[in-house]
């Protein structure tokens, strides 16, 4: 049981980071040495938090010291590679809900012709991935037979993989939809229930040998926005992943095909989600890839006063900078053409 956490903050980019880095002023966020933090935030269980420098960290006890060094390894730790993506870049997954009831776009791509016209437009906008879900996890949801939603995604994922290079991930909570994907095409299997959902689906991912998405959620789809609570959202959600992965590992998973998503939106209200995405680095001393998935989401529509979730794109925008500029490697968005835009104009800012 760890006694202190460590958020790596105060961020600097581009030109400047590397000379800081290179100094030895400041420490590189997973290899990349486009961005590095001077700061850190020593966080205790009992939410006491202690901001220092660096170059502070040999004042610190002997036993906050330990556990802070070893944080610190695995933040600045290199990301390995998966499916050939570059880590050091914002990665992009295309949203492809082919289901009728999404809370945003269900019903608009459930038909094959149109599903491949989406596709083909969020690839020549700069998707990396395309994520396909044929079962709805918006708040209320109802749960779908294996066979329904194998009918929804399969045949797409064929043709994608067919007439595309891109890179594929399945959207699902069952063993035998990943199983049928992966055989289908898929490449990556993204999980919002962290494998908790189906008994079965943490030996699927052992035998595939493919990268995992881990979502934390507190509940289900059905009962997950019923006045979800935490004493405190960071810790608890930390905690969770780090048992986690250190149980895959043990089973054979590598912690280098898991990324981790805090799960926006997934049993959390608008201050949870608020402070997850404003803290988000505070989960890079995990070692593994971090996800957003902020992406039209009702926090945006309570914020602005606006229910309507094609309007949220603004909302979205933002959640994805604070986002990019504290080290997030992937993002599932809708928007592929918008995001991608603030993106590259935001990357373009920190060379200057």
């Amino acid at each position: 049981m760890r006694s202190v956490y460590v958020r790596p903050c105060n961020f600097i980019h581009g030109r400047h980071a590397s000379f800081l880095i290179q100094k030895k002023q400041a420490l590189p966020i997973c290899g990349n040495r486009s961005i590095g933090f001077t700061h850190v935030e020593i966080i205790t269980k009992k939410n006491k938090i202690t901001l220092i420098s660096i170059s502070q960290i040999k004042t610190l006890s002997k036993i906050y010291q330990q556990q802070v060094r070893q944080d610190l390894k695995q933040i600045q730790k290199k990301r390995s590679s998966i499916s050939k993506l570059n880590m050091d870049q914002p990665i992009l997954m295309g949203v492809l809900n082919v289901t009728p009831d999404s809370f945003s776009d269900g019903g608009n791509f459930n038909k094959l012709d149109k599903a491949l016209q989406h596709v083909k437009r969020m690839i020549q906008d700069g998707a990396h991935i395309i994520d396909v879900g044929g079962e709805s996890t918006r708040p209320g949801a109802r749960l779908i037979p294996v066979k329904e939603e194998c009918q929804r995604v399969i045949k797409i994922i064929q043709k994608i993989k067919k007439n595309t290079s891109t890179v594929i991930s399945i959207d699902t909570r069952k063993s035998e939809v990943m199983k049928q994907a992966v055989k289908a095409g898929a490449t990556i299997i993204n999980d919002v229930s962290a494998l908790d959902f189906d008994p079965h689906a943490e030996q699927i991912v052992i035998n595939s040998k493919k990268p995992i998405i881990l979502n934390h959620s507190q509940g289900t789809p059905e009962t997950m926005q019923k006045n979800p609570t935490y004493q405190n959202v960071l810790i608890e959600i930390y905690d969770y992943f780090e048992n986690k992965i250190k149980k895959l590992e043990k089973k054979g998973i590598p912690r280098k095909h898991i990324i981790v998503d805090p799960g926006i939106g997934f049993g959390k209200n608008v201050q949870h989600n608020l402070t997850l995405m404003r803290h988000v680095s505070f989960f890079h001393s995990l070692g593994c890839p971090l996800m957003l998935g902020p992406s039209r989401k009702s926090f945006i529509g309570k914020i602005m006063g606006k229910k309507d979730s094609i309007s949220r794109i603004g909302g979205t925008i933002s959640a994805v900078i604070i986002g990019a500029n504290q080290g997030v490697q992937f993002f599932r968005v809708h928007d592929i053409k918008e995001i991608n835009e603030a993106l590259t104009i935001n990357q373009a800012l920190h060379t200057i």
